[in-house]
């Protein structure tokens, strides 16, 4: 009989499955340095576009004139909605909304750039926050930075902020409400009997600032003044009762239509 030989072990399989995972490591990194490349801003329009169009229904027409039958609306008042996601708010205060509007987030997109280069990245976020409720978008100006205590009148350094926040405002075709709030201890006997004087005075002046200055039609604007009854806090330390004196402009969902 012949002599059967061994079988010949090959040492260099492991190079097969090395190549194997050097191929899916590169194509890990291409498709990673494709994502980053993309563009986020387009990105989270398409995103946004795509989530209202799936979670639209069908909607009624709201007779603001008081011409056709039924029950009428001020444009200015908020509407409640019944279902999405619940929002950050002050205690005691859970608006729920939709998906923010495509344009709103675009809005937001152009706040952040323009009022950043103004205020600085780095006090951005102390001064301005902004975020979407069933009203809409939601910008909210620390009245403590912007105001002296007991005081209605914007501060003149900080005026400039309102003329980049009215300038991009006002490109909107939205209606805008201006909110004033003070805090419990915040009074000026002299001039403002109570929180409620002090707080409608703040939001008059903001509204009164864009209208001559910014030739802001007067129809567009609504103000209101809520004291010191819808704090962001409920401590009673000064911080954070500094944190409660705030103005507060609601771009509403509610489109604009001059008279």
């Amino acid at each position: 009989m012949r002599k059967k030989h061994p079988e010949h072990v090959n040492l260099e399989r492991w190079l097969v499955s090395y190549a194997d995972f050097i191929t899916l490591l590169f194509a890990f990194f291409v498709v990673m340095y494709a994502i980053s490349q993309a563009d986020i801003a387009k990105f989270k329009k398409v995103a946004a576009s795509i989530k209202a169009a799936f979670s639209a229904g069908p909607s009624g027409m709201i007779d603001t004139g008081g011409q056709s039958g039924g029950a009428t609306i001020n444009p200015m008042d908020v509407k409640e909605q019944t279902a999405g996601r619940l929002q950050n708010l002050p205690a005691g205060k859970t608006h729920t909304a939709a998906d923010p509007d495509p344009e709103l987030l675009e809005t937001k997109e152009l706040l952040e750039e323009s009022v950043s280069l103004e205020l600085g990245v780095a006090d951005l976020s102390d001064k301005l926050q902004m975020q979407f409720d069933s009203r809409g978008l939601i910008i909210r100006i620390a009245a403590k930075d912007f105001f002296d205590e007991g005081e209605a009148l914007v501060r003149p350094d900080l005026r400039p902020v309102l003329d980049k926040i009215g300038a991009v405002l006002k490109k909107t075709k939205r209606l805008i409400r201006v909110e004033g709030h003070a805090d419990s201890h915040e009074t000026n006997l002299d001039r403002f009997p109570s929180s409620w004087e002090l707080s409608a005075a703040r939001a008059a002046w903001v509204a009164n600032y864009w209208i001559q200055k910014m030739d802001y039609d007067p129809s567009r604007l609504g103000i209101a003044g809520y004291g010191h009854f819808r704090p962001i806090s409920q401590k009673s330390d000064q911080w954070s009762q500094a944190r409660n004196r705030r103005i507060e402009i609601i771009v509403l969902n509610n489109l604009y239509e001059a008279p």
